[in-house]
């Protein structure tokens, strides 16, 4: 499993996991250029993309999320919380046709050879979550933005 940090920080956040047959992204906080230019450093496209998840709808980690949506019909995982929030910021109905696939916590889904299992965090935001990613023997978790943790975080 590789992890690389696209963004981080409050200018943006974008995070990308993937193996060899699996690409994911963690949040769209910055201009999709510049996701671009991460993703091609890894020889990768947002052709290979098989998911973004989304820990919440703050503009530093969708801002690039309406423009990928409109190019690319890429799944966007995220708490209900958190799609209500990026649907509420869609103020032109760009996402209209997006596929957003509501996640909860403690519920573990698989996409492609991993298996991701979404965990509450304290945040400001509608329904944050962060994320744990399995992959064969590997394993990472991301969670942003932590107002606290707590054991159950750690």
């Amino acid at each position: 499993m590789r992890f690389t940090s696209i963004a981080s920080g409050s200018s943006g956040n974008c995070t990308y996991v993937g193996s060899d047959n699996t690409h994911i992204l963690i949040d769209a906080g910055i201009s999709m250029k510049r996701i671009g230019e991460g993703l091609n450093k890894l020889d990768i496209c947002f052709d290979d993309l098989d998911a973004i998840f989304v820990t919440h709808e703050h503009v530093d980690h969708i801002a690039a999320l309406h423009t990928i949506l409109k190019r690319y019909n890429i799944p966007v995982y995220a708490t209900e919380g958190t799609i209500q929030g990026i649907r509420k910021s869609d103020k032109k109905n760009e996402m209209t046709g997006s596929v957003f696939c509501p996640v909860q916590a403690d519920k573990s889904l698989c996409v492609g050879d991993m298996i991701i299992n979404p965990m509450t965090i304290s945040h400001d935001a509608l329904e944050p979550c962060g994320y744990r990613i399995y992959c064969g023997d590997k394993k990472i978790g991301v969670a942003t933005d932590l107002g606290c943790y707590t054991d159950y975080t750690v």
